[in-house]
């Protein structure tokens, strides 16, 4: 089981009547048992996805899946409270191995493909 987290940016201030809803940009997961998982973007250089991952996080209001609010502060707060957990980084599944979009910056796993 797990929950997502999203952030929801604000539309565009000359947006027509059809682009005018919010963008959902899915931050990452929590999962029981494991660590955060964070969302990166394929471009994204590795080494920085942490801090490119903060601006987004910085860019709009943040959701889970349920449409419960939380700030900045309470995801990283739920994410530090779960670096115990299983690693996404060096995990290797007995079906399908190591995950070459699993990767770590910062201290933190980032996944660089979708996943839900």
């Amino acid at each position: 089981m797990g929950t997502n987290y999203y952030v929801h940016t604000p539309s565009c201030k000359d947006a027509c009547e059809h682009c005018s809803a919010s963008e959902q940009l899915h931050l990452g997961k929590s999962s029981m048992g494991w660590r955060f998982i964070f969302q990166a973007e394929p471009e994204w250089p590795r080494e920085q996805a942490y801090s490119l991952w903060m601006e987004r996080a910085k860019s709009g209001e943040i959701r889970d899946e349920y449409g419960d609010s939380a700030t900045l502060d309470e995801l990283l707060a739920l994410i530090e409270s779960k670096q115990d957990g299983q690693n996404h980084v060096t995990y290797v599944s007995p079906t399908w191995g190591r995950s070459n979009a699993d990767f770590d910056c910062d201290g933190y796993d980032f996944c660089d493909s979708g996943f839900s």
